[in-house]
């Protein structure tokens, strides 16, 4: 398994747009594609990041999403992309 690691910033006034278009476009959005294990979705305490962690079963279908997220959110997102990295998985609990 893999894991792709997803940095975003999110504007000062966009906390309540973020969360929701994460609910309604992002995590449905991607709970579509193939080879999906696990995600999960955090914030920072002030609120202006976000720092995601999406499992994939195999390493291409990590570099495919990677490839995803790199482009940014669509145009109008309240967020804007940071960095993405592909991890290994080598343990879980």
């Amino acid at each position: 398994m893999y894991g792709l690691v997803v940095e975003l910033e999110i504007g000062e006034t966009e906390a309540d747009r973020a969360i929701e278009f994460l609910h309604q476009v992002a995590v449905p959005t991607i709970e579509q594609g193939s080879g999906l294990e696990s995600g999960t979705w955090m914030r920072s305490r002030d609120g202006h990041r976000t720092c995601s962690v999406i499992i994939y079963e195999d390493e291409q279908t990590a570099d495919a999403a990677a490839a995803r997220a790199r482009r940014g959110p669509p145009p109008g997102a309240p967020s804007r992309f940071v960095s993405a990295e592909i991890f290994e998985v080598m343990a879980e609990a």
